[in-house]
C-alpha cells in the first residue's frame, strides 16, 4: 500500500510532462513550481518508501510520523492534490506567454535604455549600495568577534547574529548592489562575465552570512535578470560545460556550508580540504531528503489527529512582529515554525499565540500546508494552496506589465522560491518589499528618466 500511494506522488511530473510546452518560458510559475515541487516533495516521498530509509532519520518525533503507513499515505494524497490545486490557482487569470513574446519585449526595451549614461548610472548607483552593505557586513563581523573567527564557529551562528538588528537591514545592500550592476546591461548583449560571477559569490555569503539560501537566491535573481532583460536562456544552454560546472560548484558549496556549521569543521577544513569534501559529501538523495520538509508535514498531520486546530491564531505573530521583544516580553514568534519545533521536541500544549520564551528557541518549517492545515484542516489547504497559486501567477504577469523592471523581476523569483503562506514567510517577503521598494524608489528620484521603470 505504502509503495503504490507512493507512486501517486509522479502524478504531477507526468501532468507537467504532457502539458509544459504550451508554457516555454522556463521561467513561467508553472515550469518552475513543478521543478521544485518534484525536487522537494516528489524525490523524498518516493525515497521514504522503503522503511529503512525512514528510519535513518535521527528525530524521533519526526522518524515516527514519516514510518506511520498511515499518515505516510494521508500525506501523499493530500500533497499531490495540493499540487494541482496549486495550479488551478495559477490558471485562473494567467496568459499564455510565449518565448517569441519575451524576445518581442527585451527588443522593445533596447529602445526604452539604449543610452549608455544611463546604464552607467544604474552600474554607479549599484556600487554605491554595494558598498554600503559591504561596511554593514563589516560592522556586523566586528560585533560577533572578526570575520575568521566567526566563519570558524558556524554552527553558533544563530545566536551570534542575534541582536544585529539596523545593520541586518542593511546588509542585503550588498545583494541589492549586485542587481543594479547586473540589470544596467539591460537591452544590450553583454554576458555575466567571471568578475560579476564572482562579486555574486561575495555578496552572497556576506548576505547570508554563512548562510546557504541567500547565495543560491542572488544566483537565480541574476539568471533571471539575465534572462528577462538581456538574453533568453533556454534549458539547452544548461547543459553546457561551463553551466554544468557552475551546478556543481553550488552543489558543494551547499552541503559544505551545512558542514561548518557542526563543531570542529573549520580545523578540519584546513588541515585537509579535500578529505573534508570528501567525507562531506553524502550523495544527491540524501542531500534531498536531508533538505526536504515532507518530515514536518507529516508531524503536522500525525499532531491533529489528536489536538485542536490552532484557527488563525499562529497569525497573531504578525501582528506584533514590529513591536521590539524588549517592549513586549511576552510577544509571540514571527516565525510560526517554532511552535512546529516545540512539538517535535514532545510538547503537546502547543497553542498559538504562545510567548517565544515559552517555547524551545529553534524552528522547523511550516511553509504553507504546515501553517494552512495546523490551522484550518483540509479546507485550509484548499483555499491556501489555490491563493498561493494565485499569488505566483500575480507576481509573473506583473513582472511583465512592468517590461521586466528591476523591482518586479526580483519579487517574482523571491515569491516564486520562497514565498509561502505562514508568518515567516509574509513577514519576510514584506521587508522586501519596504527595503527594496524604497531603494529603487530613491534611485528613480536620483535619475529622473521619463517614465522608466526601475
Amino acid at each position: 500500500m505504502r509503495a503504490v500511494v507512493g507512486l501517486f506522488s509522479l502524478l504531477p511530473f507526468i501532468t507537467w510532462s504532457l502539458t509544459h510546452k504550451k508554457h516555454r518560458d522556463i521561467a513561467a510559475p508553472y515550469n518552475l513550481y513543478t521543478f521544485l515541487y518534484v525536487i522537494n516533495t516528489v524525490i523524498p516521498i518516493l525515497s521514504y518508501i522503503n522503511i529503512d530509509d525512514a528510519n535513518l532519520i535521527k528525530e524521533s518525533y519526526i522518524n515516527k510520523a514519516i514510518c506511520n503507513d498511515v499518515v505516510f499515505c494521508e500525506y501523499v494524497v493530500l500533497q499531490t492534490i495540493c499540487y494541482y490545486l496549486v495550479i488551478f490557482g495559477m490558471k485562473l487569470k494567467i496568459e499564455k506567454f510565449s518565448e517569441k513574446h519575451i524576445v518581442h519585449d527585451i527588443c522593445e526595451t533596447k529602445s526604452l535604455i539604449g543610452a549608455n549614461n544611463r546604464r552607467t548610472k544604474y552600474k554607479y548607483f549599484g556600487i554605491v549600495i554595494w558598498i554600503i552593505g559591504c561596511l554593514a557586513f563589516m560592522k556586523i563581523m566586528n560585533q560577533v568577534g572578526g570575520i575568521y573567527y566567526f566563519f570558524t564557529h558556524l554552527q553558533f551562528r544563530t545566536s551570534l547574529t542575534r541582536d544585529i538588528d539596523f545593520w541586518s537591514w542593511l546588509l542585503p545592500f550588498v545583494d541589492y548592489g549586485v542587481l543594479f550592476i547586473i540589470y544596467s546591461y539591460k537591452g544590450t548583449q553583454k554576458r555575466l562575465n567571471i568578475k560579476i560571477i564572482l562579486l555574486i559569490i561575495l555578496s552572497g555569503i556576506m548576505s547570508g552570512l554563512g548562510g546557504r539560501k541567500a547565495l543560491i537566491i542572488l544566483f537565480i535573481e541574476a539568471l533571471f535578470l539575465y534572462h528577462y532583460t538581456i538574453e533568453v536562456i533556454d534549458i539547452k544552454r544548461f547543459l553546457k560545460m561551463r553551466y554544468i560546472l557552475g551546478i556543481v560548484a553550488l552543489y558543494l558549496f551547499f552541503i559544505l556550508m551545512s558542514k561548518f556549521r557542526t563543531e570542529g569543521a573549520a580545523e578540519a577544513f584546513l588541515q585537509n580540504p579535500v578529505a573534508f569534501i570528501k567525507d562531506s559529501s553524502e550523495g544527491v538523495l540524501n542531500t534531498i531528503q536531508s533538505e526536504s520538509y515532507i518530515g514536518f508535514y507529516m508531524v503536522i498531520i500525525d499532531y491533529f489527529k489528536t489536538h485542536t486546530l490552532w484557527l488563525g491564531k499562529s497569525f497573531i505573530g504578525l501582528l506584533t512582529a514590529i513591536i521590539p521583544s524588549s517592549l513586549y516580553s511576552g510577544k509571540p514568534p514571527v516565525d510560526d515554525g517554532t511552535y512546529l519545533y516545540s512539538i517535535c521536541q514532545g510538547k503537546t500544549n502547543i497553542v498559538p499565540p504562545m510567548a517565544f520564551s515559552n517555547l524551545d528557541g529553534s524552528s522547523y518549517p511550516l511553509e504553507t500546508f504546515g501553517s494552512m492545515y495546523a490551522n484550518f484542516g483540509i479546507a485550509g489547504l484548499v483555499i491556501g494552496m489555490i491563493a498561493l497559486g494565485g499569488i505566483y501567477s500575480y507576481a509573473y504577469r506583473k513582472m511583465k506589465d512592468s517590461s521586466y523592471s528591476l523591482f518586479s523581476v526580483v519579487i517574482y523569483t523571491q515569491i516564486i522560491f520562497t514565498f509561502q503562506l505562514s508568518t515567516l514567510r509574509i513577514f519576510q517577503l514584506f521587508e522586501l518589499i519596504v527595503v527594496f521598494g524604497v531603494i529603487t524608489f530613491l534611485c528613480r528620484c536620483r535619475f529622473v528618466f521619463g517614465s522608466e521603470k526601475i
